[in-house]
Parts: structure tokens; sequence; C-alpha cells
């Protein structure tokens, strides 16, 4: 070999070392950046006429398309099934007693106020305090159901929150898109935008489900799980109208992508992942479910106390009634005006009968130990009855029962949704850890890699000096 040669086959692998070992530096400033995938110094030998030159052609990106669209889909179903328990922990804050309990709780006070005033039907304070159980019942109700209705609401605007960020990155992921893919077709370094697109991606996985596509050049094309296009060269419009109510029977509004519904109600492609997916969960579902639960009370409630004519067959509210007037039935519920002392009533028409007129009087004779009606409550109180199915628990049952048994259905669909979220939270991390093993940064590889490097590096500037001080010598000599 020619000093020539030597010089420059010396001065070439300080060059690819130099570039290798900026690679690596780089790695190393990376290694707490999660969305950075791991990269390689490729280095290319020719060999020639006069001798042979190393050279980087490029940095090349450690990918596993398979980990990371695996980190996509776990992720996603975990930030689903996550938003969906918070919700419901939401309505049961820790240290507090079960959703529905109080409501549970005042049914049984109520039943229990009147068994006593049917034991002793001349004690007004008796009768008295069965008026304020029914008041207490029917607060409650009404809380539960304003709690309900707030809920679903929050979960409505989070879901118009989650509709804004799906646009938002949409639109930034078609221009990087558009970068990689004429920067690839020109053959320029591109690892760091697709670095910026894979974060891109997994944020947009965080709120809807999505599958995504690798097209030519390091382009992608992205989909909802549930195979709607979402992005392909250029972003598919997302909408969603937010709702101003949502009471008992009011419906929210669908999630649509390219008008196709895929969250909601009328979803025909609903979406399985992101927060999306269980924000609909809890508005459209389980809050329905709880909602039509305290329906089916307050119905069972005045048609329990409903009374009857004696000597015909006129029915007309009792201790419960309906309010005539705007809203659902449970914003409707009140304790009837007529035996509410507090609303000028008189608390003996429950026990004498008479709330709606002289003829639905049963103690015609003012007999004040008279307690016929009031015993008859107690039974229908008692009596199984028949509640709509969709209220998610068993339709036949007395109302106390059915008011424990909600509370029942709260506490296990929340505990299966904690479960389900410690589960898929688990799945995510052990892919996410599978994933940057694969594709992140080890620093003890790295450091190994650096000093590697520095002894390639010195060794050839060992040679580029040996070779120098020859030159110098045959110069020298020529001289």
């Amino acid at each position: 070999m020619s000093l020539t040669s030597a010089m420059l086959t010396a001065q070439s692998s300080i060059a690819a070392r130099s570039a290798e070992m900026a690679i690596a530096s780089r790695n190393v400033a990376n290694v707490n950046n999660p969305s950075y995938a791991r990269q390689e110094a490729v280095v290319q030998n020719i060999v020639t006429d006069t001798g042979s030159v190393v050279y980087v052609s490029h940095a090349s990106r450690m990918v596993n398309q398979a980990a990371f669209k695996a980190t996509l889909k776990s992720g996603s179903a975990a930030i689903a099934s996550g938003s969906y328990a918070n919700m419901l922990d939401q309505l049961n804050p820790s240290g507090q007693v079960p959703f529905g309990m109080s409501v549970a709780s005042s049914i049984g006070s109520l039943n229990e106020a009147l068994v006593a005033y049917g034991n002793d039907p001349s004690n007004q304070v008796l009768g008295q305090s069965a008026i304020n159980s029914a008041n207490a019942v029917v607060n409650d109700i009404k809380q539960s159901a304003e709690s309900l209705k707030s809920t679903r609401l929050e979960a409505d605007a989070a879901m118009g929150r989650a509709v804004d960020n799906i646009n938002n990155i949409l639109s930034d992921l078609e221009g990087v898109n558009n970068k990689i893919v004429s920067g690839s077709a020109a053959g320029k370094d591109v690892n760091a935008l697709m670095d910026q697109r894979d974060e891109m991606l997994k944020v947009l996985s965080e709120e809807i489900g999505i599958e995504v596509l690798d097209q030519d050049n390091n382009g992608v094309a992205v989909y909802t799980d549930s195979g709607i296009t979402l992005f392909e060269k250029s972003p598919r419009e997302v909408s969603f109208d937010t709702s101003l109510s949502l009471g008992s029977g009011e419906v929210g509004k669908n999630v649509l992508v390219d008008g196709i519904a895929v969250a909601g109600p009328g979803a025909t492609a609903p979406v399985s992942g992101g927060a999306i997916a269980g924000y609909a969960k809890v508005r459209d579902d389980a809050l329905v479910t709880m909602q039509t639960q305290l329906d089916e009370t307050a119905k069972a409630l005045v048609d329990i106390f409903q009374e009857h004519e004696p000597a015909a067959a006129g029915v007309g509210d009792g201790l419960f009634t309906f309010v005539v007037g705007a809203g659902d039935l449970v914003s409707r519920l009140e304790v009837n005006s007529a035996v509410d002392p507090a609303k000028g009533g008189d608390v003996k028409l429950l026990r004498d009968g008479g709330i709606n007129g002289a003829t639905y009087k049963h103690n015609t004779d003012d007999n004040a130990g008279y307690s016929d009606l009031l015993k008859s409550y107690e039974t229908a109180f008692n009596q199984e009855r028949t509640f709509d199915p969709v209220s998610g628990v068993n339709p036949t049952s007395t109302l106390k029962d059915f008011a424990a048994n909600t509370v029942s259905w709260f506490s296990a669909e929340r505990k299966m949704a904690t479960e389900s979220s410690t589960l898929d939270a688990s799945a995510f991390n052990s892919n996410a850890q599978m994933l940057s093993n694969k594709t992140g940064v080890n620093i003890d590889t790295e450091m190994q890699r650096l000093l590697t490097i520095e002894t390639a590096y010195s060794a050839s500037a060992r040679l580029m000096t040996a070779v120098d001080r020859m030159f110098q010598e045959l110069l020298g000599a020529v001289r």
C-alpha cells in the first residue's frame, strides 16, 4: 500500500468514526426520550485500485413495526378502560358510601317510618316523621340524578375536547408525513421526522383507537380501529356537537368521521379504543342505565302510594306525585303538597285518605286509631313488582330490594371497570417495555459503543500520524 493510499484510508476512517460518534452521542442525549428510536451508523467500504475508503452512508433508525403497533393498540385500550373507570370513580369518591346507597337507605327509613305510624296512627309526630322521610327520599333521588346528569355532561365535554385534539393532530400529521415522504424519495435523513410522527400517532391513539398502514417512501395511512379512514395523504373531518343537557331520556350526539358515526348511541362503526370510547361508554351506557334505575324508583314510589276511591274506580296520586311541567320524571317527583304541612298540607290525609278529594277518604268516621290505609301502603311497599329490565337488575322485586340491587349493580360495574383498567394498563406497560427494549436507547450499550469508536478513532489517528511522519522523512530525504 502506498503512503497516499494509507493516508486516504486513515482520513476516511477518522471521518467515519466521527460520524459514528455523533450518532452514538445523539442516542445518549435522547436516552430519556420515549419518542426517540435508537439510530445506528451504516458503514460502507469502497475498495479501489488506489486503496480503500470507509464512510458512514446514513443513520439507520431502529424500528419494530409489530411492537410499535402493539403498543399503540394496547395503549389505546388502556386509555379507554381507564377513562371509563375514572368517570365511575367520580360518582363514588374514595371513603364515601357507594353511589345509590343514600337512596336505598332513605327508602328503608321511609318504610320504617310508615310501620311506626301504622302502629300508632293517632301520633301525628310519627306522621310528620313519615312525611320527612318521604321528602328525604325525593331529595336523595334528585341529588343522585343530578350527579348522573353532571357526569354525563362531563363525559360529553371530554369527548368534544378529544375530537378537537384529534383534528389538530391530523392536521399536523399531514405536514410531517408529507416531509417524510418527499425526504425519503430524495434520499434525505428523515429519522427525526419519523420520531415526531410516531409521537403524534401515540397521542392520537390515546384519543381514539387507530390502525396504522405503512405506505411508499415511509408514508402512513391511519384508520380507526373500526376501519374508517382518518388520514390518507390528507386528514378526514372529525366532528362532534356537545350537548347542553343530558338528563334521563336525553341522548348524546355521535362522533362522526367523514360523516360516519364512530362513537355514540347511533354509531355504525364504533371504536373500541381511546378516551372517546371510554367516555361514550359512560355517557351512553352505564349512566343511562343508572338514570333508568332512578326513573323506575320514582315511578314505583308514585304507584305504591296511589289513592283509590273506596266506592269507585278512581285512582289518584297519593304521598308522591309527578308535578306538571318540563323536565324528566325524577326532576318532577315531589311529596304531595296535600299531605306536607310545610306546603300547607295535612299529615292525617296520609292516614285517612282524601288527598284527591272527599270521595277518596277511607276513614270516614275520623277514627284516630284508623290504620288500615297505612297498613295497605306497607303491604304494597313490600310486595314484589315488575321493573323495566333495561334497569339492568332483577326486574321482579320489592322496591327496597330493587334499590339495594342498583347499589350492587354500580359496585360490581365499578369493580369490573377498575379490574379491566388495571389489566389493560399492565398489557400496555409490557408492550411499551418490549418496544423500548427493541428500539430504545440503552445507556450502557451506547457508552460501550462510544469507547469502541474512540479506540478505533485513536488507532486511525496514530496511523495518520505515522504516515505523515513517513511523508516528512521522505520529503526530507529528497531535499
